[in-house]
């Protein structure tokens, strides 16, 4: 019998060798340092994980343990009068915190209810705006904002001047309200995508983080005017802005040498310079406040369309509805559209105002989570004394 023989290790050279050396160096084996006479360097590996972990702790949104019925109603008063039964169960203060301290993208829709307790009159109400202002010649308040008024009676043309001036002069003067400040928080904190504001008055302007931009260019601002601003007047033919100036426009009879609008310096300007180089006249413009009225084109519809559609693509996962009924058909639209992207991506639906909406709007809106009534400025009482927000 042969006996059986072993191959013998051989090195690459062919040559035999005593031992079999392993593929690679087990992990125990030093390996021996190739940087010459470098001196090695100790790496440390950074422990990333936990500091992961904690960042997104911090950043992680709570899970929402309850939701109400569709348009459950909320009483900020009963609540706050100590009542915790039917309008106003706690269940339904913890969905409103939630809906505020813990929403990561939130839009809100504001009316004039939010600028009331800043001493800006709202319109509808008893002593708004369309019921103060009726007078003789005037069957409504509300006439004073349709652009065929305003701008076809010279009589109706005074009256409209009167009002700018009184309204500009309140302006002035008004300070951010408590809702005001709370929006402000809020987008510090980088949670708000947009504030769509109804209100001409400019509040907004005067927080640190909600400021807009005339005219609306990309990037987009905090705060978008809706009906414009009454801080500015424009010319309707070479679009030129200025800021506001009252003085500038007829408001008494007896200022029967000017002008019910003032003409624009700079199509004024333009004309001199044409005549003087023999060239066609092409006509002066007239000033006007920057305001949105009934029955006329928006100047910016189409750059606040960019802005809606540019906000719906970011799945919003709040919006909050306050101190507005909604009877702006191109408002309700938008909220509509607003609405249901929310509830596409589970979030949340507020209505905040001191009316309840019609049966009409909660059918159109199609999605209400909880209708807060109550004055807008009172949401901060509703909060924990520990809360963010209240700080």
């Amino acid at each position: 019998m042969h006996e059986q023989i072993e191959p013998e290790p051989f090195s690459k050279k062919g040559q035999r060798t005593d031992t079999m050396l392993p593929l690679t160096p087990p992990s125990t084996v030093q390996k021996p340092s190739t940087s010459g006479n470098h001196e090695e360097i100790l790496i440390t590996p950074r422990k990333l994980f936990p500091e992961l972990r904690k960042l997104s702790s911090k950043a992680r949104k709570p899970p929402l343990r309850y939701r109400p019925e569709r348009n459950t109603v909320f009483d900020i008063d009963q609540y706050l009068e100590g009542s915790r039964r039917g309008k106003c169960s706690e269940k339904n203060a913890k969905f409103l915190r939630y809906a505020f301290e813990h929403s990561r993208r939130v839009v809100m829709v504001a009316g004039a209810g939010v600028s009331v307790a800043a001493g800006i009159p709202d319109f509808r109400s008893s002593g708004g705006l369309f019921s103060t202002l009726r007078d003789e010649g005037v069957a409504s308040g509300k006439e004073l904002f349709d652009f065929n008024r305003v701008y076809s009676s010279a009589e109706v043309g005074l009256k409209f001047n009167r009002m700018i001036a009184d309204m500009h002069a309140k302006c002035q003067e008004t300070r951010p309200t408590e809702f005001h400040r709370l929006a402000n928080t809020i987008a510090k904190e980088g949670r708000l995508t947009r504030l769509y504001t109804q209100n001409i008055d400019s509040i907004e302007d005067g927080m640190s983080h909600l400021q807009t931009q005339v005219p609306l260019e990309k990037p987009f601002p905090k705060t978008v005017q809706l009906h414009g601003s009454i801080r500015h007047m424009f010319c309707n033919k070479c679009s030129k802005i200025y800021d506001m100036d009252p003085s500038l426009f007829k408001a008494q009879e007896e200022q029967l040498d000017r002008e019910v609008f003032p003409l624009c310096p700079q199509c004024t300007e333009f004309e001199v310079v044409r005549a003087v180089a023999g060239m066609r006249s092409q006509g002066v413009g007239k000033l006007r406040p920057r305001i949105v009225l009934y029955n006329e084109i928006h100047p910016e519809g189409e750059s606040i369309g960019d802005v809606v559609s540019k906000d719906l693509k970011g799945r919003p996962d709040c919006l909050i509805i306050v101190g507005t009924t909604l009877k702006i058909p191109g408002v309700r639209a938008m909220c509509k559209q607003f609405a249901r992207q929310v509830h596409q991506s589970n979030g949340i639906v507020l209505w905040l105002n001191t009316e309840l909406p019609t049966k009409s709007i909660e059918d159109f809106l199609g999605f209400i989570d909880l209708i807060v009534v109550g004055d807008c400025q009172k949401v901060m009482s509703v909060f924990d004394t520990s809360s963010v927000l209240s700080k």
